[in-house]
């Protein structure tokens, strides 16, 4: 390689935990230029701007434009990046100017930020006039493309009497898989599924992110099949008027999850308990009480904890969901009901002496017209976002609601303290953190306090809201012994929350139809595709959301959900093995099988605390097949089967009446985790019986987990 006069630079960029430091050379290479540090290489043609980058490890292309690739739009009109001019190079990387074909001067800034991760920063002349921007990358027919969203296809028809909650989402359809290859994606987050990242990896051996939070679309090989395309729109801050995008070079998956983490954020990782099994219902019937340890208390909360006492379930968190507040939706403001819970605090005892620790719901939901609630309150403050007129009221799918702006940094200081002292009153170290994809104003026109528009807002607002709450949390418990569950996501939210998966369901249509095991299936695939994401921690509703109308579908989402990176048994209805919603409503199979599993994930509680660890660089809990070997071509795609943790090869079933079914052994040695007599050497195919009280669960020979 011949060095180009003036441009050979050598530097070194630190970063923090596992992320290595990029030591970055510039040179001209012909009729290019490289910008390249020890691990990756970014080639620019001259004549026509375009980028490759290559691993230097493998020399294998991870990303390659097409020859027209980088675009930007004025107008309505699409306009291309032209002939490189001058190329200046920096302590980390190199800035070019390019010729555009509209005349102006587009600006191209290449900075490795480590030495694998390469940020690419687009600056289009006048770029305040710019209405949108992306890229088109060639895409090899083999290549796999995993993340963007856990929603299994993007984007169906909407419920019908909704706004935006997607038909899927109460009526799945049997769709999807790991690879996302031939499909449009939004990026617009949407209840209810709504883990979002504008972020996806690819079996190549690397990732790419775009920056911000405007709307936007990635078209995966669908409109053309060798090509990957992305289209953001363009914002009205400084940032927002530039395209941004990150290269995350692995090959591991690993590898790439800690670079973009390094990045955006490292996740959150909860305290030992909240890996231990949760109880909660949709309602807490008001009503006539009922004798707990001598004191009269909610009579569905007497029922869980004495049913529990006398059947032998270990505690372990117990979390109140909405309405448990005073107000007609339950959230008018930090005050318990007391008609709904009398004698609180000794309900409150009587839990903490059995050993469960506490939970509550919270949304930035503005409720209540009256002076002390929150919804008066923070209007005559002017913290509501843009929205609809009036006095403040809730309202649930179909109506309107009024919420909060946490763009206000005085709002976000106000509803901080609110939630922080209700929380420190009586001790409840956890929020279920819901809705914040509903009700959002996301037009043009919304302009939020800090100026963005609602095309902007809507995509930050679950991280702006679960920040808020993390923090009331860290106000409340400055030891950080706290858990704080969301159930929307974008790019950062996973450093301040961990999460589930919706309201996926266990019946259709609001849970008004018939019984599913779809909803089953979609949690097996969203949770791994969240991994992907660099959401390592995710749940999912045991037996759906709305009430299962199949008894072996409550069973088999028990024994997942125990292989799962949150287990929480509730939903709408009852869901309950003693007081089941089919026949015998006194199920004592069901009782066992529940048993058994919320024992089992609480000796496994050590294995699953190690194994979380790790989520602090990206690292799933959960992790897809593809992570143990990314070259067997069987498990490029194997959505039915997981890694849970380093050790344990978990094959959930989902199908109602399957007895048996087909697993896969990678390559390696293999012992039953139920009967681990006998070593089973990868990679091969069986077949194994699957009772209703079993799940398939295959233990790496010679790891050390615990057993029942």
């Amino acid at each position: 390689m011949r060095a180009w006069p003036g441009l050979l630079l050598l530097v070194a960029v630190g970063r923090a935990a596992a992320v290595e430091p990029a030591d970055v050379v510039v040179a001209r290479a012909g009729r290019a230029v490289r910008v390249q540090t020890s691990a990756v290489v970014a080639t620019v043609r001259l004549a026509r701007y375009g980028l490759r980058v290559r691993d230097r490890a493998t020399r294998r292309t991870l990303v390659a434009e097409q020859r027209a690739g980088v675009f930007y739009e004025r107008g309505g009109t699409s306009h291309a990046l032209g002939k490189v001019g001058r190329v200046a190079p920096t302590a980390d990387g190199a800035v070019l100017t390019v010729a555009t074909d509209e005349g102006g001067v587009a600006t191209v800034t290449l900075r490795f930020l480590s030495r694998r991760t390469l940020e690419v920063a687009i600056d289009p002349p006048d770029a305040t006039g710019v209405g949108a921007f992306g890229d088109r990358l060639r895409s090899p027919a083999r290549e796999r493309v995993y993340g963007l969203t856990e929603r299994l296809r993007d984007s169906p028809p909407r419920a019908p009497g909704t706004i935006d909650v997607p038909q899927d989402d109460v009526m799945p359809v049997e769709v999807g898989s790991l690879d996302r290859r031939g499909e449009t994606v939004e990026m617009r987050v949407t209840p209810t599924f709504s883990v979002y990242a504008p972020f996806y990896q690819s079996s190549r051996g690397y990732g790419l992110a775009v920056a911000g939070t405007t709307f936007g679309l990635f078209d995966v090989a669908k409109s053309d099949p060798r090509t990957i395309a992305f289209r953001f729109e363009a914002g009205t801050t400084a940032e927002s008027r530039r395209l941004v995008f990150r290269v995350f070079a692995g090959p591991a998956y690993a590898t790439i999850l800690d670079e973009y983490t390094s990045v955006v954020g490292r996740p959150v990782v909860p305290p030992a308990w909240a890996f231990l099994h949760w109880r909660w219902r949709d309602t807490l019937a008001s009503g006539a009480a009922a004798m707990l340890d001598g004191t009269p208390v909610n009579a569905d909360v007497a029922d869980d904890v004495t049913m529990y006492d006398a059947l032998g379930i270990p505690p372990g968190v117990y979390h109140f969901d909405r309405p448990v507040l005073v107000g007609d939706y339950g959230f008018d403001r930090w005050t318990w009901d007391a008609a709904r819970l009398p004698n609180v605090d000794a309900m409150l005892a009587s839990l903490r002496s059995r050993g469960y620790h506490l939970m509550i719901w919270s949304a930035l939901w503005m409720c209540g017209d009256q002076p002390g609630d929150d919804g008066h309150d923070a209007q005559a403050l002017g913290y509501l976002a843009p929205g609809p007129g009036g006095p403040p009221t809730c309202a649930d799918i179909g109506g309107k609601s009024f919420i909060m702006d946490p763009t206000n940094v005085a709002a976000q200081a106000w509803w901080r303290d609110r939630v922080a002292a209700f929380l420190a009153t009586y001790g409840i170290r956890g929020i279920k953190l819901d809705r914040g994809e509903e009700h959002i104003p996301s037009e043009v026109t919304d302009v939020w306090a800090d100026g963005r528009t609602g095309r902007e807002v809507r995509n930050d607002y679950p991280t702006l809201q679960a920040r808020i709450h993390h923090d009331a949390l860290a106000q409340a418990f400055p030891d950080g012994d706290f858990v704080l569950i969301s159930r929307p996501a974008y790019t950062g939210t996973p450093h301040w929350a961990i999460f589930w998966g919706g309201d996926i369901p266990g019946s259709e249509t609001f849970g008004a139809g018939k019984g599913t095991d779809l909803g089953l299936r979609s949690a097996i695939i969203s949770q791994q595709r969240a991994a992907f994401l660099g959401v390592p921690i995710w749940g999912s509703d045991t037996g759906g959301y709305y009430e299962f109308k199949d008894r072996e579908v409550f069973a088999r989402w028990i024994e997942f959900s125990a292989f799962s990176g949150v287990m929480e048994i509730g939903g709408h209805g009852t869901h309950a093995p003693w007081r089941m919603p089919t026949s015998p409503a006194y199920d004592q199979e069901m009782i066992d099988i529940c048993r058994r599993y919320t024992t089992l994930r609480a000796t496994l509680q050590p294995y699953v605390v190690a194994a979380a660890a790790e989520a602090a660089a990206g690292m799933p809990l959960v992790r897809p097949m593809p992570f143990y070997d990314r070259t067997d071509p069987r498990l490029g795609d194997r959505w039915d089967e997981y890694l849970f943790g380093p050790d344990l090869l978990v094959a959930p079933v989902w199908k109602v009446g399957e007895r048996k079914r087909s697993v896969y052994l990678p390559k390696g040695a293999w012992r039953s985790y139920w009967e681990p007599g006998r070593v089973l050497r990868g990679p091969r195919t069986l077949t194994v019986d699957v009772p209703l009280d079993t799940i398939p669960v295959f233990v790496r020979d010679g790891a050390a987990v615990p057993r029942p």
